[in-house]
């Protein structure tokens, strides 16, 4: 590394004895970054949209094994290296272009940050409210009312955690992701036998469903796609205090996609047999048999949607932040949780009685949002996997005039296709009529729009790559001056 370049010590590679993570802790990490209470609502939504059980089981498979496939290829980068997500982008996209990945990625990261952790604040609203004894009905009609104070130290709560750093971190997820998975399998049963409910067994099994071909499925899809297609692309962050990345398969495979099956399953049968009108939060604590049992819920739910928070956000919202402002760690994470604040605080205060419906808003956020995942994805994994062939010179991406500076600090290839997935989505959607308007912003009303990101970028950047082969890969010149 150039001695003469000072870098960010939270940029730095991880050194040896800072990778303290085995299999055994990254699959509890990766366990409890999938379950958290959000994903028991990818189940709720998918009966929203009207798709049987097994639809939505397969829906659920396709996406999260994608997922989990993109999250071992760019994690492999960080396991081996032991370098972040903001690092990592620059032999892909130059030393300067990485901020237009970067700055995505951390708007998605703060998003939901705000997004999980309202929810978090919701859960622990109402189990303070079962612990004063207020009675359920109230609980289920007032809690919203009070949720914008518990939001607030809830955010306190993950900022302490997030100054431990990965520490932290791996202590919290060893707990709270396997406490609300045990729970709720529980609960699911319990609430099937529970008699005088609007739904039953049979329903949740029924095969009456949208049909494999239909729109509905499809979003489904992307909808399970999205959901961790954000910390398949940051996923560094985590895996780089890892012992080795032989760690990344069966952490991916036991901690993100069967568990995911298994929630959304589980949210599934919940929203039925409970008649589809109560969010995943509120059934805990209307229907658990006592109200310590219920209190009990509530903590697991927290704590579980916590580790999500300090796992899959706040790493990337902050070391994002770090290389764009160039902050140290601490006053990154407190502007981070500021702007996690920010994103639903203010509105769930003034707004309290709508709050649920802005949540629900959000969640659909992720579909929207993936139109810019998907393109980086695909420059990604071809840029490293098929052009690099595995081959970086680690101490020039600290180097900002060194061979991963490109043109003026751009790599123009790797920009252009990114903006050629985006592009290629409008146009698709555009043929297809399907243009939709989010908060004033026209985006692609395509299901997949994920999928046809990455394909098109991946294809742009291999086709771009081997056409300019001396510009994108400069490590050849390295080899021969070095």
């Amino acid at each position: 590394m150039n001695n003469n370049v000072v870098e960010l010590p939270d940029l730095l590679p991880t050194k040896p004895e800072e990778r303290v993570i085995g299999t055994t802790a990254y699959t509890l990490m990766i366990l409890s970054m999938a379950i958290t209470t959000s994903i028991f609502f990818l189940g709720w939504l998918s009966k929203i949209l009207g798709l049987s059980l097994v639809e939505t089981i397969v829906a659920a498979t396709i996406g999260n094994c994608v997922v989990a496939f993109i999250m071992y290829l760019n994690g492999w980068v960080g396991a081996k290296y032991g370098i972040p997500f903001p690092v990592q982008l620059r032999y892909t996209f130059g030393y300067k272009g990485s901020l237009v990945p970067l700055i995505v990625r951390v708007i998605v990261s703060i998003f939901w940050y705000g997004v999980d952790g309202f929810i978090a604040a919701w859960a622990i609203t109402e189990m303070a409210m079962l612990i004063a004894g207020v009675p359920v009905d109230v609980i289920l009609t007032e809690g919203l009312k009070y949720t914008p104070i518990t939001f607030i130290l809830y955010l306190l709560f993950v900022w302490f955690v997030g100054y431990r750093r990965i520490q932290g971190i791996k202590w919290l997820d060893v707990i709270a992701g396997p406490l609300l998975l045990v729970f709720f399998v529980w609960f699911v049963w319990y609430l099937g036998g529970l008699e005088g409910l609007p739904g039953s067994w049979e329903q949740v099994y029924s095969n009456e469903g949208v049909g494999w071909l239909s729109g509905n499925f499809f979003l489904m899809v992307a909808v399970q796609t999205a959901w961790w297609g954000t910390i398949a692309l940051n996923v560094s962050d985590i895996c780089r205090y890892t012992k080795s990345e032989k760690s990344l398969i069966p952490g991916h495979i036991l901690g993100l996609v069967i568990p995911q099956i298994i929630g959304t399953y589980l949210g599934y049968a919940a929203t039925v047999l409970t008649g589809g009108v109560h969010s995943p939060i509120d059934i805990i604590a209307k229907f658990s048999p006592t109200p310590l049992l219920g209190i009990f819920g509530l903590i697991f739910a927290t704590l579980a949607t916590g580790s999500t928070n300090v796992t899959g956000d706040v790493p990337a919202a902050t070391n994002g932040i770090i290389r764009i402002a160039r902050l140290s760690w601490t006053k990154a994470l407190t502007i981070a949780t500021f702007l996690a604040w920010l994103v639903i605080g203010p509105y769930a205060i003034f707004c309290w009685e709508k709050s649920m419906d802005v949540a629900n808003y959000l969640l659909l956020f992720n579909w929207y949002y993936s139109m810019w995942l998907g393109p980086i994805a695909g420059v990604m994994v071809v840029d490293f996997w098929i052009l690099r062939r595995k081959r970086i010179i680690l101490e020039e991406l600290y180097n900002p005039s060194g061979i991963y500076r490109y043109s003026n600090g751009v790599n123009w290839v790797a920009l252009g296709a990114f903006i050629a997935g985006v592009l290629g989505e409008y146009i698709i959607s555009a043929a297809q009529g399907n243009l939709k308007w989010y908060y004033s912003i026209p985006v692609p009303g395509v299901e997949l729009a994920w999928y046809y990101g990455f394909v098109i970028s991946a294809i742009v950047m291999l086709v771009a790559g081997y056409l300019a082969r001396d510009y994108v890969l400069p490590e050849q010149r390295y080899s021969v001056s070095a």
